[in-house]
């Protein structure tokens, strides 16, 4: 688990290791150094390195790096592209540098730079950091134009300069790097799309700053979830065990239109590990759904005129209620005056985990405050269309902060939101994981069917819903990811990435 801090909470996060023990000079020291040891694990001890560098801390930074690069026996070069350090601990290390004999050029104009990036064989960015707002100016275009152009390996220093760290905005012309050392913490820039993208593969290093120095110093903490989170919240499977063993996910899902989204949100129950699923649908939608679902246990409900179940489904449901430990309802069920009591009274009787998706969310929007009353812990899963039928707010100002927007109806309602997106936020109102899995292939309908099915199936079998929540957002992502490497993401469908899940979760074994 990874925390993910602004400037004010990074510096925060350094004065507290300060005031522990050592300098903000041996920060810089360590910073410089880790990344130092970074680089040359990519390009070897014989490669020419072209060090940019900045007047402020960022800068510092690289003076340190190119002393330890120069060190490892590395040809080294300085390009001061706005002149001498002027940050103190940067002028300290500057001046080290210079005692080793590393060449250090001021910049004034392409001539200088030509000849240092046609030498090296790979470029350092530690010109601005987290302390960059605004647009380029034209020096840095300048030089983002002359390396894009003679295709350098990027190594940048916490962030991209041209790129802001806090609100992932790329206003001008950006450093685009191949690689991007985040120290002691990711930044927002790091993992927000689109514009993450401008970090490259993003890596991060340890500078002595403890985990509870990092979370005090973040107002709300804000984390962002890797394989080995996903390994700790994933249900064990012990040896000896049963279909009851690992839970009975119940989902009231689909309707005479949208068959589909049953198939898919009961499948992922399925592909997660539930032991048990029920698929309880309308019996108008049977000849479609049945042939598709031979694993799952059937539960036909009685149909309107519409193709949607009716409140009488509740004497058939109850039964399956009191054995499921997850309740699933929304997907494709429709949106009538039916749905909404049978929605409703599901969730009042729920006694286990219950996931509002889809068109559950939609039939209980204009009652919001009727989920303040549900017993059962409740997750809800909007996209932000459905956010703003909740909320009333603009889907453009939801989509602006989607974090704020999702833990403050999280924190209204007691529950926990999975305001999903291009950066779905998991948060139970006191605490938010921002999804970093995932690709533009999720964006056709049916993938969140898949989710909620998902999800469905680690509540069953005991996983915590929050971590479950996480968890479904991030393997659902992943999978996403490995189908567009296989195939693309233009033309995947929901299906493969139903697909693509036995063979991820091998690597979690």
């Amino acid at each position: 688990m990874d925390y993910i801090l602004n400037s004010k909470q990074m510096f925060a996060a350094e004065s507290a290791a300060v005031s522990r023990e050592g300098s903000f000079l041996d920060l810089m020291e360590r910073a410089g150094c880790g990344c130092a040891a970074e680089i040359l694990k990519r390009v070897g001890s014989n490669a020419r390195v072209c060090v940019l560098v900045g007047t402020g801390k960022n800068g510092g930074d690289g003076y340190v790096i190119a002393r330890e690069l120069h060190r490892a026996g590395c040809g080294v070069d300085v390009l001061q592209l706005y002149g001498a350090p002027r940050a103190q601990d940067a002028v300290t290390n500057c001046k080290r540098a210079k005692k080793l004999g590393i060449r250090m050029v001021e910049y004034t104009g392409p001539n200088d730079a030509e000849k240092m990036l046609s030498a090296a064989d790979a470029v350092v960015d530690a010109v601005f950091g987290t302390g960059f707002h605004g647009e380029a100016d034209d020096t840095l275009r300048e030089i983002a134009e002359m390396i894009a152009q003679k295709e350098k390996k990027v190594f940048a220093v916490d962030v991209p300069s041209g790129a802001e760290a806090d609100t992932a905005a790329v206003n001008g012309a950006v450093l685009r790097a191949d690689v991007t050392i985040a120290i002691a913490a990711k930044k927002p820039i790091h993992i927000l799309k689109p514009n993450c993208a401008v970090c490259g593969k993003t890596i991060m290093i340890d500078i002595g700053i403890l985990p509870e120095e990092l979370e005090c110093a973040a107002e709300t903490p804000t984390t962002v979830w890797g394989d080995d989170d996903i390994k700790a919240a994933l249900p064990a499977r012990p040896a000896v065990s049963n279909k009851g063993t690992f839970g009975h996910a119940l989902c009231v899902c689909g309707s005479r239109r949208m068959t589909g989204a049953c198939v898919l949100s009961v499948k992922g129950a399925l592909r997660v590990g539930a032991g048990l699923v029920t698929a309880a649908f309308p019996e108008v939608a049977y000849p479609a759904i049945a042939p598709q679902l031979t694993e799952p246990l059937l539960c036909p409900l009685p149909a309107n005129s519409e193709g949607t179940a009716t409140g009488d489904a509740m004497r058939l449901l109850r039964p399956l209620m009191r054995k499921a430990t997850a309740i699933l309802i929304g997907c494709g069920l429709g949106l009538n005056a039916d749905t909404l009591a049978l929605t409703r009274t599901v969730l009042l009787e729920a006694a286990c985990p219950v996931i509002l998706d889809a068109d559950g969310i939609n039939a209980l929007a204009p009652h919001i405050d009727e989920l303040k009353r549900v017993r059962a812990p409740l997750v809800l899963t909007p996209h932000p269309g459905e956010m703003q039928r909740m909320t009333g707010q603009p889907i453009a100002k939801i989509l602006e902060d989607p974090k704020a927007a999702a833990m403050k109806l999280a924190a209204d309602l007691g529950c926990i939101v999975l305001l999903k997106g291009a950066n779905t936020v998991i948060t139970d109102g006191a605490r938010a994981v921002i999804n970093c899995t995932g690709n533009s292939g999720l964006a056709r309908g049916g993938s969140g069917d898949l989710l909620a099915g998902m999800l469905a199936g680690l509540c069953a079998q005991g996983t915590a819903p929050f971590e479950a929540a996480c968890a479904a957002a991030y393997l659902h992502g992943k999978a996403a990811d490995l189908t567009a490497e296989e195939t693309s993401a233009r033309g995947m469908l929901p299906s493969d990435v139903l697909n693509m899940l036995p063979r991820l979760f091998s690597i979690y074994e």
